[in-house]
């Protein structure tokens, strides 16, 4: 067989059937690959790697001729073989070189995992980029079934990941992309040879892997976020890792330690370390029994409850157990505990000949696998009690690698829900971390208050927060406290020793005493924290405290639910991120501000912009739709997780109604012929109007009896479809144009605006909230309509090929 054999509409349909496959791996592997780093490290280093990984599909486009330059015999076909042995391979080196539990590798393994997890992408690039480039005039179908080979994928990655785990579901996506790389090797009529051997070595390992042959386990790295990690190394303990489960959530390991025999421990993706106690030898035993009930804050509201104080409590996030243990030591009367995680309470099922059955024979006990605030906007009920101990995991959860499971939980807006889901005498009890959590959580309650036109100094009167040297405790109340009430907890905490820290109590007043140090020197001791005893007075406001603060103290929103960001201004990697942008920016300019002598010297790169007027705007044009569309994406991605909850589910839902309407609007829009340009402002015109639309009037969208997963992909298609039609259209533009040439390094400039447009949403997100960079999107949509319309005004030149990256 010879290439002469195959017609071109039939090279055509291979080389369309296997960009699918390819963008299939590359949304599928992005994902797989948030899971693995999730466990391995710090979630805002996930961020960095995945947008430094994705930066490389980027650079794949924009240096494709230097490329071509270097490998001349290199094209799309050994590419797209290139890239799925690579996912194997980056994955293979991630889990096996030993750069993880060493200190000396702390600050260069960061780079280390960026190099492995570029590879892959960059050669993707280079296919992508390389096949829009020969396939312009057909890049509506091509872009249509690139985006629906990433719907595919965000259909199964989540059966893979809870079928294989994560390493596994790597080489399964490799063997899948592998599988469109040699679909793509017989476009050229022959038998390929080279994609036929590359393919092999990845089904080699696939084959390695799977039954077992080949260790995937994936190790945690040194790091102080990393709990478990601290856990196995300790020296005086001997630490077991029980039962490992993976599922799309990540990594749920059930830990035990010979210094507790009576309690195991529960860590998800190597951090949120949760007890599960032995509940039998609880109650037997008065000792252990009386360590929980006097040294952790949580049961300290229990000793002042009436009867029909504590007929029902909700535990948001109750992990293995601990907190619905409290409970029950209390005697609440009807437990419902709601937990995100369904590999924790299956855990938690499994093992209940361990801990007493308390998610399966007790019958006062209901557990609830959802998100806990998605949960309290379902359900009419009310509370006696509404508890939470350190519910919030520092691991990441969403596809851009950077929000937590939990961070919805501890918004003003949660606890106006809080606050609205309690019976007229009950209340919240929160365990924090430390004493800034603390400070934080009186700004969203003081805040929730104000919505109820209750002022700081009353709101104070419904507060009181307790501290035993580590995790402290607040409770809130419904109705405020008196002053009986207020004095009689106060005595208790100094009895039970729940005043070693800064506490609280409404109503009591302030003792100060003078004493001197070792040093001689006088002290001011005071018994309670001052700066909440000044907020009770009325002598310091919350705008004062959080202007005169050295850490960032601001209520969080849903529209920004950063609870976990102290530092002021923004958290690293965003700091970063926020350099690489000014730089990109920077590099954009150069090309703008050419002039015509530049097509005479010998600057390559820069010639397309000075011999072609329209290169300047179709370079514009790129960028704001890459950094636009992430914009929107992520943003909407944000606000739907809320009203959808589950966020397996969530990523599920929106990122495969999202890409499906994106796939279909492409695909639509191979059927204009005429006036591009307009039909490009015309579709950017529509997502500005559903934009504003949507973000206006998004509770409504959700306030129907439909099913909020139906809803969102309602709410996502139509946008999704507008979406489609701006960037297969440009490419097209540039053919009539006569600019094919260059459709590889603008398929590149629009890969790395996409990282940009990925950063500077978390980076907006974080510093002024999601509807603001939602609306910056449109904006940037706007722009890229009003210059497709100033196309065709420009003179159009008929030159040569100018190859961008040669010399």
């Amino acid at each position: 067989m010879t290439a002469n054999n195959i017609s071109k509409h039939n090279r055509f349909w291979l080389v369309a059937l296997s960009t699918a496959f390819i963008s299939y791996g590359v949304l599928s592997f992005e994902v797989v690959l948030t899971r693995i780093f999730s466990v391995m490290l710090s979630y805002h280093f996930v961020f960095a790697i995945i947008s430094f990984a994705l930066l490389g599909l980027g650079m794949g486009g924009m240096l494709l001729k230097r490329w071509q330059k270097w490998f001349p015999a290199s094209d799309y076909r050994q590419n797209a073989a290139l890239f799925a042995l690579m996912i194997a391979a980056s994955v293979i080196a991630i889990i096996k070189l030993p750069v993880f539990a060493t200190s000396a590798f702390v600050d260069l393994r960061l780079w280390i995992y960026i190099l492995l997890t570029t590879l892959p992408f960059f050669f993707a690039g280079l296919t992508l980029a390389h096949i829009f480039r020969e396939f312009a005039h057909r890049s509506s179908v091509l872009y249509g079934l690139d985006l629906l080979g990433a719907t595919l994928g965000a259909l199964t990655v989540v059966p893979l990941l809870n079928a294989f785990g994560g390493v596994n579901a790597a080489l399964v996506i490799a063997a899948i992309t592998a599988l469109g790389a040699l679909v793509i090797g017989f476009s050229t009529g022959k038998i390929p040879l080279v994609n036929f051997s590359l393919s092999g070595i990845v089904f080699i390992i696939f084959v390695m892997a799977i039954p077992g042959y080949l260790s995937t386990e994936v190790p945690i790295a040194r790091d102080p976020n990393k709990d478990l990690y601290r856990f196995l190394q300790n020296p005086r303990d001997t630490v077991e890792i029980i039962e490992t489960r993976w599922s799309a959530f990540g990594r749920t390991d059930l830990v035990r330690s010979e210094l507790t025999p009576d309690q195991m421990t529960i860590f998800v993706d190597g951090a949120a370390g949760s007890a599960m106690y032995n509940l039998d030898s609880l109650l037997a035993n008065e000792e252990q029994r009386a360590h929980l009930v006097h040294h952790f804050g949580e049961f300290f509201p229990f000793f002042f409850l009436k009867e029909n104080e504590k007929n029902s409590a909700l535990i948001i996030g109750p992990g293995g157990g601990r907190d619905v243990v409290v409970a029950l030591l209390g005697d609440v009367k009807s437990i419902t505990a709601v937990e995100v995680n369904p590999d924790v309470v299956k855990i938690v099922k499994d093992y209940e000949n361990f801990n007493g059955g308390i998610y399966s024979k007790l019958a006062n006990i209901q557990p609830v696998v959802q998100e806990g605030r998605n949960f309290l906007r379902s359900t009419s009920e009310k509370y006696d009690l509404i508890m939470l101990a350190l519910p919030i995991t520092k691991s990441s959860r969403s596809v851009e690698g950077y929000a937590l499971t939990e961070n919805f939980l501890f918004t003003v807006e949660a606890f106006e829900d809080f606050l609205n889901h309690l019976t007229p005498e009950g209340r919240i009890v929160i365990v924090a971390h430390n004493d800034p959590e603390i400070y934080r959580l009186i700004s969203l309650a003081l805040s929730a208050f104000k919505q109820r036109n209750i002022g700081e100094a009353d709101a104070m009167k419904h507060i009181y927060t307790l501290a035993s040297g580590m995790m402290p405790t607040i409770v809130i109340k419904n109705r405020p406290f008196d002053s009986p009430a207020a004095e009689a907890r106060h005595s208790l905490l100094h009895q039970a020793g729940f005043d070693r820290g800064n506490y609280f109590v409404p109503f009591v007043k302030q003792q100060v005493v003078r004493a001197e140090d070792r040093l001689g020197i006088d002290l001011e001791l005071r018994m309670f924290d001052q700066i909440l005893v000044d907020i009770s007075e009325g002598n310091l406001t919350l705008e004062h405290l959080i202007h005169g603060a050295s850490i960032d103290l601001r209520p969080v929103t849903d529209d920004s639910p950063f609870f976990y960001k102290f530092e002021p201004g923004l958290p690293q990697p965003f700091g970063w991120f926020s350099l690489l942008i000014i730089f990109v920016i920077g590099l954009l300019v150069v090309p703008l501000t050419v002039n015509r002598k530049v097509a005479t010297a010998n600057y390559s790169v820069l010639k397309p912009f000075s011999l072609y007027p329209q290169m300047k705007l179709y370079l514009l044009i790129f960028f704001l739709l890459g950094a636009g569309f992430m914009l929107i994406e992520i943003s909407f991605l944000q606000k739907l997780t809320l009203y959808i909850g589950q966020p397996v589910m969530a990523l599920t839902v929106l990122l495969f109604s999202l890409l499906l309407g994106t796939g279909l609007g492409s695909l639509c829009s191979a059927f204009t012929k005429n006036y591009l340009h307009r039909v490009i402002a015309v579709t950017s015109l529509c997502i500005i109007i559903l934009t504003i639309v949507y973000s206006l009037y998004l509770p409504d969208f959700f306030a129907t009896n439909l099913d909020p997963k139906i809803t969102a992909a309602l709410f996502l298609l139509p946008l999704g479809f507008f979406l489609g039609f701006p960037f297969p259209l440009s490419i097209r533009l540039m053919k009539t144009m006569n600019l094919e040439h260059y459709v590889d390094w603008m398929w590149g400039v629009n890969g790395i605006a996409s990282v940009v447009g990925s950063a500077l949403t978390m980076i907006i997100g974080i510093l002024s909230g999601f509807s603001t960079a939602l609306y910056l999107g449109m904006v940037l949509y706007g722009a890229a309509g009003l210059l497709a319309i100033l196309l065709p005004r420009l003179k159009i030149i008929s030159a040569p090929e100018v190859n961008i990256m040669s010399s």
